[in-house]
Parts: C-alpha cells; sequence; structure tokens
C-alpha cells in the first residue's frame, strides 16, 4: 500500500512541475506578445488563447500536489473545536465528499473533452486548436486530484499523516 500512495505521491509531483512550467510559458508568451507589439508592430496570434489554456491546465495539474502538501484552503476552526475522534470522521465524510466533487469535474470535462474530439471542435480563433486537447489536459487533471483525494482517503483509514510538509517533498 505504501508503495502505491508514494507513486500517487510521485506522479502529482511531477504534474506540478508540469504546471509550474506551464505557468512560466505563460509569462514567456505574454512578454513576447509585448515585444512583438511594441518593437515590430506584429502580434502573436496565438499568445492569449494559449496563455488561456496553459492557466486552465496549471491549474488542474496542480490541484493533487496542492492537496498533498496541504495547501487548499479549510475551514479548521470545526475540527479544531471538536474531539480528535470525531474531526477524523468529519474529515473522512469531506475527503469523501472531496473526492465525489473531483470524480463529478474530471468525468463532465472528460466528457466534453471527447465530444470535442468528436465533432471536430476547434477554438474560434485564427490558431484553430482542436478544443479536445486542453480539454482532456484538464480532465486528466482532475483525475489526478481525484486519485490524491482517495489516497487520503487510505491515509485516514489507515493512520499515516495526510499531508507532506517535508522538505524531499517540495518542488525545486
Amino acid at each position: 500500500m505504501r508503495k502505491i500512495l508514494d507513486f500517487i505521491d510521485a506522479i502529482s509531483k511531477w504534474f506540478a512541475v508540469a504546471a509550474a512550467v506551464l505557468m512560466a510559458s505563460i509569462a514567456v508568451m505574454i512578454l513576447g506578445e509585448i515585444a512583438a507589439r511594441s518593437l515590430f508592430n506584429y502580434s502573436l496570434s496565438f499568445a492569449w488563447e494559449y496563455s488561456a489554456f496553459a492557466m486552465g491546465v496549471s491549474m488542474f495539474f496542480g490541484l493533487a500536489y496542492t492537496l498533498r502538501t496541504g495547501g487548499h484552503i479549510r475551514v479548521s476552526l470545526l475540527a479544531a473545536s471538536m474531539p480528535p475522534r470525531a474531526a477524523h470522521w468529519v474529515d473522512v465524510l469531506c475527503t469523501i465528499f472531496g473526492l465525489g466533487i473531483a470524480a463529478f469535474i474530471a468525468s463532465a470535462v472528460a466528457q466534453l473533452a471527447w465530444r470535442s474530439y468528436l465533432s471536430g471542435s476547434v477554438s474560434a480563433t485564427i490558431s484553430e486548436t482542436p478544443l479536445f486537447i486542453p480539454q482532456a489536459a484538464i480532465a486528466f487533471g482532475g483525475l489526478l486530484l481525484s486519485i490524491q483525494l482517495l489516497a487520503r482517503l487510505c491515509r485516514l483509514f489507515t493512520g499515516l499523516p495526510t499531508e507532506d510538509m517535508s522538505e524531499g517533498f517540495q518542488v525545486e
């Protein structure tokens, strides 16, 4: 079980790195657009569209890692005022609820990507990017979050720490 959980953590970390690379690519594209317009009176037609795609994908790629490192916003006031056993069960119920939401989002976006693929939907810009590509990436990020929530549930039931704050888990 421990090896599976470590594997899930490793995947989360790698996609957090991918999210960081996508965020950096946004800066490069926007700075390139600014430079092209200022210096050459030319627009990089893809910059804004691909930056928007990169933003959405990077957010979803980073969700699983953020969960594992305790970065998601939550209200711990209720849990702090409860006995430890009751707080544990509230955490279990909230994790199950979150898993349901994450799985629903992943499934809905995957279905959207599939329909976009079948219909040949493309963006309404000059680049005509097939929409299933960013949609599938976002669905995969939702799937990663679902898997990490399932791993969190396993940790809750086995008594393992649900969040990893160690330096070794941080993205370099």
